[in-house]
């Protein structure tokens, strides 16, 4: 019996005049939130889109106070869409830590070049059941090679650190956690030589060329059971490779591009079983 909510987020891309269709963002924000009840939402980067978008910091803090009058907790991590005009990943940490009411508690927290990685701690009767790793994984590549940024070295060593640290204060082996970041890692591509899989593929996966070795973390780790990534809007498929699940979260924003219904990924936190999850979607009748 699941015991802890997550609904994930991803791709909200809301504009500066907050138009028609991010009306429909928000109203898709309130029915996922209001029906599925989360105990935690995650949002998994591109929240905003600031190309060219002098007042962007607006267009966040109005989600911030959107996102306030709901009883579930807001964790996030940010994509390439962010900040490409004068805003920095901090500046938007730091309107989250001043304006959200609701924002989880973060542990761990570890800062490479403006991008943080932290985890979030879930509790099962007052004992840690699950550790969810967030990870910015940044924007654009800041060499000539590919076009995505990937994972910084930095931040697998700390996934292993942070490993050591629960080992040693709790003596507790956590088998059942979880990875969110923006852009898919290149373990992704997989999906192209296998059938088994569930949900849509109708897009290039959108990875960086270069692989910084977060999936070899992650299996040597052998804790974590699944990633959960945004970026491609028209991809939302879930598949195990090599005993990890790899998924994307439906997209959720109507101010960008992608055929697929709008929705958010649910994810149903069980003790001492694997997660389950599914696709839902929002319903534009109400």
């Amino acid at each position: 019996m699941s015991f802890f909510r997550i609904l994930q987020f991803t791709d909200l891309h809301l504009s500066s005049n907050h138009d028609e269709k991010d009306q429909k963002t928000f109203k898709l924000l309130e029915q996922m939130i209001s029906t599925y009840h989360p105990d935690l939402c995650v949002f998994t980067g591109d929240q905003i889109w600031t190309q060219g978008v002098m007042d962007a910091a607006n267009t966040y803090k109005s989600l911030l106070i959107f996102l306030n009058q709901f009883d579930t907790q807001i964790a996030t991590t940010f994509g390439n869409h962010d900040i490409e005009n004068q805003l920095r990943r901090s500046d938007l940490r730091n309107m989250e830590a001043a304006i959200s009411k609701r924002y989880v508690d973060k542990h761990h927290s570890k800062l490479i070049d403006d991008k943080e990685a932290y985890v979030v701690e879930i509790f099962h009767e007052n004992e840690l059941s699950h550790l969810l790793y967030i990870i910015d994984g940044g924007d654009y590549s800041e060499s000539a090679v590919g076009e995505y940024a990937y994972i910084h070295p930095g931040h697998i060593a700390w996934m292993s650190e942070v490993e050591k640290y629960y080992q040693d204060k709790s003596k507790l082996m956590l088998h059942h956690n979880l990875v969110f970041t923006h852009i898919p890692i290149p373990e992704y591509q997989a999906i192209a030589s296998t059938q088994n899989y569930r949900g849509i593929f109708n897009e290039e996966i959108g990875c960086p060329t270069v692989n910084s070795g977060l999936f070899a973390q992650m299996l040597s780790l052998g804790h974590i059971e699944g990633m959960f990534c945004g970026h491609d809007h028209d991809n939302d498929f879930s598949f195990n490779h090599y005993g990890i699940g790899l998924n994307y979260g439906r997209i959720s924003g109507f101010n960008c591009y992608g055929d697929v219904n709008r929705g958010a990924r649910l994810i149903d936190l069980s003790p001492y079983q694997p997660y389950r999850t599914k696709i839902v979607e929002y319903d534009q009748r109400f």
